[in-house]
């Protein structure tokens, strides 16, 4: 096992234990309280990006297109801030899976048999 799939198999949980926690400080959306919603999710997304980039030297870029990068994985979202970090942890889970041998999209094409009648 290579040291990048060290560091990714590190990073994939903690990236998941960051994601439920931004989740659960920013809480359920309410059309009755949008403003205070949306506060939530930016100290949210502040507060994980900070995180991300102080502790693992990620780089985070904003805009119509949001992007991670971090242990030489590029995961974007347009669905929001929080939905990079999200890519990128499938993306290194796929990384993972390839270096294990593991073909999560199956193994080949399975033979044909006849059915008895």
């Amino acid at each position: 096992m290579t040291l990048w799939i060290e560091t990714l198999e590190r990073l994939v949980p903690l990236v998941e234990q960051k994601l439920a926690e931004a989740s659960a400080e920013v809480g359920e959306y309410s059309h009755a309280d949008y403003d205070g919603w949306r506060q939530r999710r930016a100290a949210a997304e502040a507060k994980l990006t900070t995180f991300f980039t102080d502790q693992e030297g990620a780089r985070f870029n904003v805009g119509s297109e949001n992007s991670v990068k971090m242990a030489g994985l590029r995961a974007s979202s347009t669905s929001g801030l929080v939905g990079a970090p999200s890519n990128w942890r499938t993306a290194a889970g796929k990384q993972i899976a390839k270096a294990d041998g593991f073909n999560p999209h199956g193994s080949g094409p399975v033979p044909i048999e006849a059915r008895e009648g």
